[in-house]
């Protein structure tokens, strides 16, 4: 008594379920390796990939952005990340491009973008949109900005970044 008896049959589906949630685990990004048990059933490319995963270190991820209008008819463009990033700043007319190199847009859905237009002026669009450095925050102004545009700061608290853009109201 006591004992357990796994048929053939029960232990082949248990190391198909193994492989199966390993593999899920590495297709998704998880960060954590499986135990050496798990690796050793693995194919040999799963695991060095799962190895490089590891080793490498993951982007920062931008959460989201937000818009704020103030009563002064002001506004305010911010970036929550995962943690900071070099930014650059490319004036295009009256378009504003930040360049937030080594992000990536943490969901989809971030990518989406903020129709300010409803709010009056001094901002007409914001969206994220992944390049190929990073993600790039556009912002389409309703008149031309002082000079090259305002510079950026970033705030950051409990693990966490603030990009802060603060536009002063249209003239």
């Amino acid at each position: 008594m006591g004992d357990s008896v796994m048929s053939d049959k029960a232990g082949k589906r248990a190391s198909w379920i193994n492989k199966s949630l390993w593999a899920l685990a590495v297709s998704s990004g998880a960060a954590l390796l499986p135990s050496a048990p798990a690796l050793a059933d693995a194919p040999p490319q799963a695991v060095s990939a799962a190895k490089a995963d590891a080793a490498e270190p993951s982007a920062v991820e931008v959460i989201f952005a937000g818009f704020s209008r103030r009563a002064d008819k002001s506004a305010s463009i911010f970036v929550r990340m995962t943690g900071e990033v070099p930014v650059a700043l490319d004036r295009a007319g009256r378009r504003l491009t930040y360049r937030l190199s080594g992000a990536k847009l943490g969901v989809p859905n971030s990518g989406n973008p903020l129709p300010t237009e409803h709010f009056v002026p001094p901002v007409s669009n914001v969206a994220l949109v992944p390049s190929a450095a990073g993600v790039d925050l556009i912002i389409d102004l309703s008149s031309d900005p002082d000079g090259d545009g305002p510079a950026p700061r970033i705030v950051s608290s409990g693990g966490l970044s603030t990009l802060h853009v603060d536009l002063p109201a249209a003239r």
